[in-house]
């Protein structure tokens, strides 16, 4: 048994075979290390530009000649503990998991985090490159509740960049847990925060205690199923700034619950899907949305999602910026108490026209909230000329009932 320090240390005894097998010094598992003379693009290594490609964890030298462990060869994905990422609950694995990223991040790879407790003191940064074409990256935890980073600095969460035009870079994270200590105020920033990319996959990941859960910026093609953003200031915060493309964000399954001051804020938005989401006990509006149309003219479609216990705001509050529409289908609305206004309010800042479809959607009232006339399940105001509007909704109380403000 040979380990991987040993084999590669200066004046090893061990001979230069093509293919090697070790055992590495961190994550004590087997490890094949074979000889090249190409870096993963083609190029020459040599020792002119070694000292660019030659990273000392998956690209080695032993004497004059050098190797590459052959993860790299066959598409699999490394293993963070490879970089000291120890995941012990003790260590602060802050500067190991940053070589992880730096690595994976530049050369387009797949890291995978080991089951354990994750310990990070300060923002980790994947900057993701566009340069020979390498404009992906791929984060895999072992699951929700297998994979635990705790944030334990001032600020500490993952963050992820692309340096390409227009989001032309593709990240997939999954499978992983990131806390905040468990006290009363949210704290540390972003959990996780995403910019400038063109398909963006976030499954199975749950955020807890952050003062915003996931910031997603100029985004566009984006999937998130099972996302769970709790406890925190805000949960979900996403806003297009420089990107043009559609947003076309859909979120199947996922829960923004118990967050202080908003569940969930979208703005600039079009083509955005929530299906089967739950949103409870937030505080603030729980879910507040803009349309300002730009490749498309549809804004917001909510299909089978559960709002209750909303306080201090409103279920929805959406603002339409231009003419489009927007459909509200399935879905619950539980006001439960004298804190909450209506369950949807849509403010109209546009003179274009506008249709607004609510479709099958239940309107209750429970616990303390006690309806009365000025507190509509659905209310429309502003620029209201060129709004039409389908109501088969039912509510609990006939005063209920829709009312659109000329």
């Amino acid at each position: 048994m040979i380990y991987t320090e040993d084999f590669f240390a200066q004046n090893s005894p061990y001979p230069n075979d093509d293919l090697v097998q070790l055992v590495d010094n961190l994550t004590k598992e087997n490890v094949n290390y074979k000889k090249i003379a190409v870096w993963m693009d083609g190029t020459s290594i040599n020792s002119s530009n070694e000292a660019n490609l030659i990273d000392g964890k998956i690209y080695r030298k032993k004497g004059t000649e050098y190797y590459v462990n052959t993860l790299i060869l066959s598409g699999s994905e490394l293993n963070a503990g490879l970089f000291g990422v120890r995941a012990d609950g003790a260590t602060d694995d802050s500067d190991a998991l940053q070589k992880a990223f730096d690595f994976c991040g530049k050369n387009g790879w797949k890291l995978k985090l080991p089951i354990g407790e994750i310990v990070i003191s300060k923002n980790i940064v994947c900057a993701i490159t566009t340069n020979t074409n390498i404009n992906r990256f791929q984060l895999i935890g072992s699951g929700v509740n297998l994979t635990f980073l705790r944030s334990i600095g001032t600020t500490g969460g993952l963050h992820f960049v692309s340096d390409g035009p227009n989001g032309s870079s593709y990240l997939t994270i999954s499978g992983f847990t990131i806390t905040r200590p468990d006290v009363t105020n949210a704290s540390g920033g972003a959990g996780v925060y995403v910019k400038n990319i063109m398909e963006l996959t976030i499954k199975d990941v749950e955020v807890f205690k952050f003062n915003i859960g996931m910031q997603i910026m100029d985004t566009c093609s984006s999937l998130f199923e099972n996302v769970k953003t709790h406890w925190g200031d805000k949960g979900f915060y996403c806003e297009m700034v420089a990107v043009t493309p559609p947003n076309l964000l859909t979120f199947i399954n996922c829960h923004f619950n118990s967050n202080a001051v908003k569940g969930v804020e979208l703005y600039r938005i079009h083509n955005v899907k929530f299906d089967g989401c739950g949103f409870e006990g937030n505080g603030g509006n729980a879910l507040e949305a803009s349309f300002a149309t730009a490749n498309g003219r549809v804004g917001l479609n909510l299909i089978n999602n559960y709002f209750e216990g909303t306080s201090n705001g409103v279920d929805v509050y959406y603002t339409l910026n231009s003419g489009g529409t927007a459909n509200f289908i399935g879905n619950t609305f539980n006001r439960l108490t004298a804190s909450i206004y209506t369950s949807v309010f849509v403010l109209s800042n546009t003179a274009e026209k506008s249709y607004l479809n609510f479709v099958g959607n239940g309107f209750m009232n429970g616990g303390k909230f006690i309806p009365n006339g000025d507190k509509p399940a659905v209310l429309i105001t502003g620029n209201t000329a060129n709004i039409h509007y389908t109501d088969t909704n039912y509510y609990e109380t006939p005063s209920d009932e829709l009312i659109c403000l000329p």
